[in-house]
This record gives C-alpha cells, structure tokens and sequence, in this order.
C-alpha cells in the first residue's frame, strides 16, 4: 500500500468519524430533571435548581430546624409534601390534582393565600420559576416519590 493509499484512508477514516459524531446540546438544562432526560420546558432539577438556594439555609426550611418542621434541602422532598397538610396554613404543601391550590406555589405568589410571599428576605422567584414549580408538583406521583426528586421540593408554609 502506498502512503498516498494509507494517507487517504486515515483522512476517510477520520471523516466518517466527525460526521458521526452527534455534537452538543446547548441547553441540556431543559431536559435534565433529577439526572433524567424530560421535556419540561427548561426547569431542570427544580429541586436543586430552585429550592435549595431560594427556599433552604439556615432560618429558613434547611436541613438544620426548618421552619414550620419543613425541610426543602435534603433528599426525599417530595415524599415530604405530596398530600401533606399544612402546618399553619390550611391545605396541602402539594396536590398534584391541584397544583394552583397547592400551598408550596401559591406561597410564591404575590399575594400569598396565607401568611407572607416566600421566599422570605431573600428575591422573588422569576415567573419562569414560579412556573416551574408548579410544572414540578403537576409532575409528582400523588402520595409523593420515595426518595427520587433531587433532594428538595418547592416552597412551604414558612
């Protein structure tokens, strides 16, 4: 074989390699929700994404003395407010049959069904994220998901 031979070989080679090869997503986030792929929109984890800077930390609903007994930090945040009963206000942390009545979004909303706007001393969700929320809840089996929503849900009775 001659090096011109071999020469176009490798050149031939390395093309059918590039032209399989798939690229890149540029936005990933959108179809990431707990490590799987989705289509919901460009949430993301909205546990990890949303809840653990906005809604957890110390004084608020973090692992260490969570506010109203609510932890929105560690894993298993939705086996912790699915059909869960308010502490303070009345109703349920989150209803996936009813995700407007759900307390977890409407504490996010401007006015709040009861108490102050979460989050508290901290910005105001975007609507997207508001949004988002919401999709998460929608996105819930109901009686909670045992262990497997990144670690923390939406917004509670604080």
């Amino acid at each position: 074989m001659s090096f011109d031979s071999i020469a176009g070989l490798v050149l031939g080679c390395v093309g059918l390699l590039l032209a399989g090869c798939p690229g890149t997503l540029e936005d990933k986030e959108r179809f990431l929700v707990d490590g799987a792929m989705t289509g919901n929109g460009g949430c993301g984890d909205v546990p990890t994404r949303i809840f653990v800077p906005s809604c957890g930390g110390i004084g608020c609903h973090g692992v260490t003395a969570p506010q109203q007994g609510l932890d929105l930090e560690s894993p298993g945040v939705a086996a912790r407010v699915i059909g869960v009963r308010a502490k303070v206000c009345s109703g349920l942390l989150a209803d996936p049959a009813n995700p407007d009545g759900s307390l977890i979004y409407g504490k996010l909303l401007d006015p709040p069904p009861c108490g102050a706007r979460m989050p508290l001393a901290r910005p105001s969700l975007s609507l997207a994220d508001i949004e988002c929320v919401k999709a998460w809840i929608v996105a819930r089996p109901s009686g909670g998901s045992p262990g497997g929503d990144g670690g923390v849900s939406a917004d509670g009775g604080k």
